[in-house]
């Protein structure tokens, strides 16, 4: 207790001063399965259940020392969670549409569903990867076998080796029926995922 001000206050050690830091719910195990609606809760989220799974991989070719990945998406109706949608009669009151994982190895694996197609949009899921060495890099990815993929206006405007390194793979099924998408993201050198300042989705 200081006599200045009669309250506790505790001066900043010198590791105090720099940061940034993450607090204890940055890693939260529900934001890497949004398939999962909570204990005690009984609901399913709608739509075909879904692994997205993959590397990251650095310029030198190999996996990623450490990545932060966040994902966002539309529900199997193609309806984003935004405030501007919270009347929407197609929105999904079990799924936020939004995951984030932390990955030690640059190894990756997000539990979702699939989403539906938006305002003219191909089936995707926006990613944003944070690194050591950079601040941040968002791409998106796309399904396989999806017709729209030919009209997309992102997918469109893209030569067809830019376009394959957008398209996930089919990578299996799991014991429990979800259909497994394989998509590595090189952050930088020889074959490169193409990457955008933003979306807006």
């Amino acid at each position: 207790m200081t006599k200045d001000t009669g309250r506790n206050v505790l001066l900043p050690t010198n590791e105090d001063t720099c940061g940034p830091y993450f607090p204890i719910y940055f890693q939260d195990e529900s934001l890497e399965d949004l398939t999962r609606v909570g204990p005690g809760i009984v609901a399913d989220v709608a739509g075909k259940p879904i692994i997205l799974r993959g590397n990251v991989i650095d310029r030198h070719g190999n996996l990623a020392n450490g990545a932060i990945l966040e994902f966002w998406q539309a529900n199997a109706k193609g309806i984003y969670r935004t405030p501007s949608t919270a009347c929407d009669p197609d929105i999904d009151p079990w799924f936020h549409g939004y995951g984030r994982l932390r990955s030690d190895t640059g190894e990756y694996s997000l539990r979702t569903i699939l989403p539906g197609g938006s305002d003219g949009r191909a089936p995707n899921i926006t990613i944003t990867i944070f690194s050591d060495g950079i601040s941040r890099i968002v791409t998106q990815m796309f399904f396989p076998d999806e017709a729209t993929n030919k009209t997309d206006p992102l997918l469109s405007v893209l030569d067809a080796d830019d376009q394959k390194r957008l398209i996930a793979k089919h990578d299996g099924r799991t014991a429990d029926g979800a259909e497994v998408f394989r998509f590595d993201i090189v952050m930088a050198g020889e074959g490169e995922t193409p990457f955008f300042d933003d979306f807006e989705s």
